[in-house]
């Protein structure tokens, strides 16, 4: 029973980490409790207690799903539940008592992460919500290590709780995510932006421009939602005609919006329109296309715009869930970044905050500035922190306005860093065959 219990509670705990709930320090608490449990279990046992913390967690933090696709987000949340059952198989059979010390705790660290990685980036379902990392957006390791690294360390904090003798360097690597960034700086250094960004679902092109044009005159960047316009704007002379109209009284603006591209056929690509009185000047082809539904073939580049108020990156909506776009345009030169996004209403007030915190993340591990322009919201400002700075409430049509500061240097993160899950991969192998190696020959000494 009392397994059983701490499983629940686990679970628990973890969904009531991320919006609405919203409590971050109750992620350590999760992590901890699931350690305890399946380093205790033989692999078997020590699998299906991963595989039902993981289904209460993502049970309630993902609810969301049944808006969308009923009877089958049953399966989509089971399939998350088995990376949690896995972790439990690989600890119970590779890191459980008898161990050493050490082998213990990273190889507890390294298997969450490798499978918060798989999960998230490798996996053919790649989904990448519900990050351990992700509950602190910002956090003073996330421009070093990403949201990856600070779950390898919380996991590493359980693991050390869990199998040290101490408690207190657990605790300390737990409460070291917690800290804030700069808490000394205010953020605003390089230059500033106008933006204006429309938060409109399904609106017709004057209903965007109307809300355009409430806009203070000095606006040099205006940004509308993924799918504003739900056709080919290149091949609509007439609506080109208008929003070129737009411009001009505006010469020196950009206006970035959600449109498609066609190709031959069938094929289409979801895309972010940049435009200036002359015409387009930039598309940006969504990268990370939404599994399992119809939103155009994929892209395969990440490259800034350039502008007379510097070089700024286009990531849509999906494409900032992952790290290597937004990582990408910002290597490449982006000083600061505008996504178009879509998050229909029916969807629920609950995926739109939770998938506000993703662009928060990409915020702060790059250190630029994003704002977002999304069709019923979170439409945002946030700073190179990882901090809202402006926000639109969430289901109401309305215009943002504010400013994005420019910068140019690049986090260690955005250089190096990101490469931090794949060496956790290779580490998580290394210390599996050593632990393998060290069971057989204590097994050949007996």
């Amino acid at each position: 029973m009392k397994t059983l219990a701490a499983i629940g509670l686990s679970g628990l705990l973890f969904a009531a980490s991320f919006p609405p709930m919203d409590v971050p320090v109750l992620m350590p608490v999760a992590l901890l409790l699931l350690v305890w449990v399946v380093v205790r279990l033989p692999p078997t046992l020590a699998t299906v207690a991963g595989f039902w913390q993981g289904l209460v967690g993502y049970g309630i933090a993902a609810s969301w799903f049944w808006e969308i696709f009923h009877v089958a987000s049953l399966g989509l949340v089971g399939i998350l539940a088995v990376f949690h059952g896995l972790f439990g198989w690989v600890v119970a059979r590779w890191f459980g008592p008898g161990r050493p010390l050490e082998v213990r705790i990273l190889g507890v660290a390294c298997a969450w992460t490798t499978l918060e990685f798989l999960r998230g980036e490798l996996f053919w379902l790649n989904f990448p919500w519900y990050l351990a990392g992700s509950v602190a957006p910002r956090s003073w390791l996330l421009p070093w290590i990403g949201v990856y690294g600070m779950g390898w360390v919380m996991a590493a904090g359980a693991g050390w709780l869990v199998t040290g003798r101490r408690g207190w360097p657990g605790l300390a690597l737990m409460a070291a995510v917690f800290v804030p960034m700069g808490v000394g700086s205010s953020g605003d250094e390089g230059a500033p932006v106008q933006v204006a960004l429309v938060q409109d679902e399904t609106a017709p092109l004057s209903q965007y421009l109307a809300q355009s044009e409430k806009a203070p005159q000095e606006t040099q960047l205006y940004v509308w939602p993924e799918y504003a316009y739900l056709s080919d704007l290149e091949s609509n002379p007439a609506d080109m005609k208008r929003l070129r109209a737009f411009l001009k009284e505006r010469p020196e603006a950009r206006l970035v919006l959600g449109a498609q591209t066609w190709g031959e056929g069938e094929d289409w690509r979801n895309t972010a329109v940049t435009l200036n009185a002359e015409g387009v000047v930039n598309r940006h082809f969504k990268n990370h296309t939404v599994h399992l539904f119809n939103d155009g073939v994929r892209g395969t580049e990440a490259k800034p715009t350039a502008s007379p108020f510097g070089l700024f990156g286009t990531p849509v909506c999906f494409d900032c869930d992952f790290q290597d776009v937004v990582r990408s345009m910002v290597a490449a030169g982006a000083e600061f970044l505008v996504a178009p996004t879509m998050d229909a209403a029916t969807w629920t007030r609950r995926q739109h905050e939770q998938h506000a915190r993703l662009f928060q993340i990409r915020a702060a591990e790059n250190g630029r500035w994003i704002g977002v322009a999304a069709s019923s919201g979170v439409t945002q400002i946030i700073d190179a922190k990882g901090r809202v700075r402006e926000r639109l409430p969430v289901m109401e049509s309305g215009l943002l306005t504010g400013v994005l500061h420019r910068r140019v240097d690049l986090t260690f993160y955005t250089r190096w860093g990101w490469m931090l899950p794949w060496l956790v991969l290779v580490a998580l192998i290394m210390l599996a065959v050593r632990s393998g190696l060290a069971r057989r020959v204590d097994g050949g000494v007996k």
